[in-house]
């Protein structure tokens, strides 16, 4: 039983256990009220379904968008300590500084008997962990 079948119910019931006139007539015109605030919620229900379907078609195409992107040439993938700018193919060469706010081009530097590591302008050092997977 709805909320307006239940309120008609209990001015019925108001009517019939000898309630006086003055009580039946404020029920029924809460009665009135109560139907009237239950087709506005009913209509703001529609409202709200229909975005709700509009949100739900939009986050899906966004996912889906997602899903297909392709990394952005020129943007920065950090690897090994070092930042990477994406090219068409892959990456480029060398990577660039991730401590300098300005990102100068790291050269790989091979030092005495030790393993090769990555270097700025700044003498910001890096380990040489070889190159990010594509």
């Amino acid at each position: 039983m709805g909320a307006a079948e239940t309120a008609k119910e209990i001015v019925r019931i108001g009517s019939t256990a000898g309630l006086s006139k003055d009580v039946i007539d404020l029920l029924e015109k809460k009665l009135a009220l109560l139907m009237d605030e239950n087709i506005a919620l009913a209509k703001e229900n529609v409202v709200l379904i229909a975005k709700v379907s509009v949100l739900e078609n939009e986050n899906r195409n966004l996912r889906t968008q997602l899903q297909d992107a392709q990394p952005v040439v020129g943007a920065f993938h950090e690897f090994g300590g070092v930042l990477w700018k994406r090219t068409a193919n892959g990456f480029e060469k060398y990577p660039y500084c991730k401590e300098c706010p300005h990102h100068p081009v790291m050269m790989g530097m091979p030092p005495r008997g030790r393993p090769m590591f990555w270097r700025c302008s700044s003498e910001h050092h890096a380990p040489f962990q070889g190159l990010p997977k594509v």
